[in-house]
């Protein structure tokens, strides 16, 4: 299994991001159980026919199986729904690539049924076959259990929330604050009766999941993840407002990202990526008379399309750019965005007349084709420089991408020379 690019408790609206991030960046395999363990949603990992071959502690925890009883086992033995769940979900992920957020039960050891939401990943093969899925799974027992509080008393309503290590508030007319359990006070580093009777101060939405910047008690800056859903309190409507620490969420999702080898938008490779792909295949030069083109291609007049036309068609210049890419290079090619503007190509010399002029002319013929597309309101162009490099050529993967830079920054000047 190929596993490619967020927590330790992550909100629930967003545990689509966890799998996705899994399963798009996992480059460095040995380290997989590790960050897997210190997350406290529970996360499996399963093969294409359904035999769970990954777990962390916290599904372990939830479903009170040890990890060697867990680890092939069939994930059919953990779902309320069985066969029947498999069938209809994972068929969708199959065409979807992803289901988030569904509400199910999983099954435990000892024969608890527990309430979750689901979210569900495809792992692809490097054929873009899938050959196995990630799970990720959130107890929602809790917020269950305060749904059911609000509506039977609400003497038990505050007995449960004065004792939740979640922020807990309940917003009324105007959204102003009618009730704040002391988690909530901690987290906003606000005393309840700064807060009682005034706005809440975050604008807010039912059935909403968002990350806001809070400054804690302890004068620290910090990240809260809020949840919104509409309530009754005092036979009036309101809206029942959960806060969760996620900082240390955040630090650790800013992490695996680092980890990512690719690039979020563009769907190629990342510096990450490129420099570990392309450093394996450098050490075949060393061994044969083997050659590569390295391609450093600019996307010219970023700053102008963002600043008159906005950043969606600042992506869809950088997006387009990928496209041409992959329309131009072979599958066994390493393409990658560098970052900003900036492309990489590391391409295998197949021919022996003129290569590089022939993947020039073939970029230079794309970009023209994309360009004649009617109702166009930017025209894409790239400035492209190139080195070729084999076993005589400078080794250090930096310095020939500083190479191929050079010979782009005089393209660009040329052409802005021209007119």
């Amino acid at each position: 299994m190929d596993i490619q690019e967020d927590f330790v408790s992550l909100p629930i609206g967003q545990l689509d991001r966890i799998v996705t991030t899994m399963a798009n960046s996992m480059a460095d395999r040995d380290a997989l159980q590790e960050i897997l363990d210190v997350m406290v949603n529970a996360v499996v990992v399963i093969d294409a026919d359904g035999w769970i071959s990954k777990v962390n502690q916290a599904a372990c925890e939830l479903l009170c199986h040890s990890r060697q009883a867990l680890c092939g086992m069939n994930v059919e033995t953990i779902l309320a729904e069985g066969r029947l769940w498999m069938e209809t979900n994972l068929l969708t992920v199959s065409h979807q690539g992803a289901i988030r957020n569904l509400e199910s039960w999983l099954l435990a050891g000892n024969g608890r049924k527990i309430p979750v939401l689901l979210s569900v990943s495809a792992l692809r093969s490097r054929e873009g076959e899938i050959d196995g899925y990630v799970c990720a799974a959130q107890d929602i027992s809790e917020s269950q259990r305060l749904q059911e509080a609000l509506h039977a008393s609400m003497r038990s309503f505050q007995s449960i929330v004065e004792k939740s290590v979640d922020g807990i508030l309940i917003l009324g007319h105007e959204g102003r604050v009618e009730f704040v359990n002391h988690s909530a006070t901690l987290l906003l580093g606000r005393d309840k009766e700064e807060m009682i009777g005034l706005p809440f101060g975050f604008p807010v939405l039912s059935g909403s999941v968002t990350e806001l910047d809070v400054m804690r008690k302890n004068g620290e800056l910090g990240i809260a993840e809020m949840r919104t859903v509409v309530t009754r309190w005092q036979e009036q409507e309101a809206l029942l407002v959960s806060l969760r620490d996620v900082t240390e969420n955040v630090r650790l999702r800013d992490q695996l990202r680092q980890l990512s080898m690719e690039d979020e938008l563009t769907g190629l490779n990342n510096r990450r990526g490129f420099f570990l792909l392309s450093s394996q295949e450098l050490t075949i030069i060393q061994r044969s008379n083997a050659s590569f083109l390295l391609f450093f291609i600019d996307l010219d007049g970023m700053k102008p399309i963002n600043d008159t036309l906005g950043h969606t068609f600042g992506d869809q210049a950088l997006i387009e750019t990928a496209t041409i890419m992959r329309r131009v290079f072979r599958k066994s090619d390493i393409l990658a965005r560098l970052g900003g503007d900036e492309f990489l190509a590391l391409s295998l010399c197949m021919e022996k007349n003129n290569p590089a002029d022939n993947i020039l002319a073939r970029l230079e013929g794309e970009i023209a084709r994309n360009n004649a597309r009617p109702e166009r309101v930017f025209r894409l162009s790239l400035s492209i420089g190139h080195v070729e490099v084999n076993k005589n050529s400078a080794q250090d993967l930096e310095q020939l991408i500083l190479q191929a830079d050079a010979q782009m920054y005089r393209v660009k000047m040329a052409k802005k020379q021209a007119g």
